[in-house]
């Protein structure tokens, strides 16, 4: 022991390293040739950057998505029920067939059906992306109305294309959602701005708000501005901006229903509708002789009194009348429900949604969707105005159909990238895991000498 000690001496006094240390060095060259080629080193491990895993999309969709569906499609069919039994007697007086109406419905649907599986599958960056171009066909659309569309009821709002009927006004309503989520989700710093706000998204509204209104649809129009509106607040406009556009949109629209005098006593009709029964109240009093008639359980499917003839445009603007007089009180609870699922749904996938754009696009299409329910069932009870507009996936349209299952695909696809931003977080995270492990298993440190005081053999 002795003579050992005194060697180390000499060794640290001529400045070459322990014997032990040379021991320890050559025993991990050893173990390094041992090694397959490639084989990362414990250093080698130590300094390796961190790999960026990018976040993949759900292969299928997920829980939310599949939610979504389901009560899009228990909407339709109930709606397609109902529409048969509202349209029927109509139907067979005007062009021969009861089924005539349901038909058309039905081809619609499978087209609306297709376009939301596209849209579930497509990503929705992708579709934003193509916001404007789709802007300018609908705005080309609305301009060609007046001159080529056909006249209904005093009005023009839609163009025939051979057998195919399209309602410009729904196509608008879904291009400047997506124009002002797509813009307004990349300039949310900026907005207190009133160039980033008005320009090119405001300008583009205010267009087709104007092509609306000469049709004349109110309606269709509060849709529109309501939606680009929501949109703006979602992305963080200044309030005191918001309070000035909310001024100059309601004083346009107060100044177009006061430069009429019909539109004035159909507007206000809904306050008396008794005092003008047979003029802008007796849509009013109609539906509610048809929600009264159903009381608690209805008189049964098919059974309504007031679609014949009695209460105009049952199977489109008033189809939740003929659903409260024949299913009752518990079909209408029945319908609540659907679109306050439909509404949670949306807004779990806004919650969850990987970025602004998505967080935006997700809580705009519920906040429309969920406004023009509210605002046609209002309608449908009488304690709102009138306004024309179709309750979504129920009524008869083949356009708001098609419209209104394309934003419900777009939600299935954010729930979708929702799902596939967790996979890459778990994917991250395990990857992480594993380095660490690996890290922790590296070359193990040299067996201990025995010490001075120790046996030896």
């Amino acid at each position: 022991m002795a003579d050992r000690a005194a060697a180390r001496r000499i060794e640290v006094e001529r400045g070459s390293p322990p014997r032990s240390l040379v021991e320890a060095r050559k025993r991990r060259d050893a173990r390094a040739a041992s090694k397959p080629a490639g084989h990362p080193t414990r250093r080698e491990r130590a300094v390796r950057p961190a790999v960026r895993v990018k976040a993949e999309i759900a292969p299928g969709m997920t829980g939310t998505g599949y939610s979504i569906m389901g009560v899009t499609l228990v909407m339709f069919l109930f709606g397609m029920v109902m529409i048969f039994s509202a349209s029927s007697g109509t139907a067979f007086r005007v062009h021969g067939s009861s089924y005539y109406y349901l038909a058309r419905q039905a081809v619609w649907f499978g087209v609306g059906l297709a376009a939301m599986c596209a849209l579930a599958f497509m990503d929705y960056h992708r579709v934003a992306a193509i916001s404007p171009l789709l802007t300018v066909v609908a705005i080309a659309a609305l301009a060609a109305v007046p001159v080529i569309g056909t006249e209904a009821y005093g009005s023009k709002r839609s163009i025939e294309l051979g057998p195919i009927v399209v309602q410009p006004s729904e196509i608008a309503k879904l291009a400047l959602l997506l124009l002002a989520a797509f813009i307004y989700s990349r300039r949310s710093e900026r907005l207190d701005d009133w160039r980033e706000i008005i320009n090119p998204v405001l300008v583009a509204t205010a267009l087709a708000c104007g092509l609306i209104i000469i049709e004349p649809d109110l309606g269709s129009m509060f849709i529109v501005a309501f939606s680009v509106f929501a949109v703006l607040y979602l992305a963080g406009a200044p309030a005191r901006k918001l309070m000035v556009l909310a001024g100059l949109g309601g004083g346009a629209t107060v100044i177009f229903i006061f430069s009429s005098a019909y539109r004035k006593a159909r507007f206000f009709s809904f306050l008396d509708p008794w005092s003008v029964a047979r003029e802008g109240g007796f849509h009013i009093i109609q539906s509610m002789i048809a929600l009264g008639s159903g009381r608690i359980t209805g008189l049964g499917l098919g059974m309504s009194r007031q679609k014949f003839f009695y209460l105009p445009n049952a199977h489109t603007d008033f189809i939740f009348s003929i659903i409260g007089e024949e299913t009752g009180l518990a079909g209408t609870l029945a319908v609540l429900f659907l679109f306050a699922l439909f509404t949670y749904l949306g807004l779990k996938v806004a919650r969850g949604a990987p970025d602004r754009l998505g967080r935006v696009l997700a809580m705009g299409i519920t906040c429309m969707l969920g406004v023009q329910a509210v605002i046609n069932m209002g309608a449908a009870t009488g304690i709102m105005p009138i306004t024309g507009i179709t309750l979504p996936f129920f009524s008869y349209g083949g356009s708001s159909l098609v419209i209104c299952m394309c934003l419900a695909g777009i939600l299935i696809n954010i729930s979708r990238q929702e799902a596939g931003e967790g996979r890459g977080r778990e994917r991250r995270s395990g990857r992480a895991g594993g380095d660490l492990r690996r890290r922790n298993r590296g070359a193990s440190p040299p067996p201990a000498r025995a010490g001075r005081g120790a046996r030896v053999a």
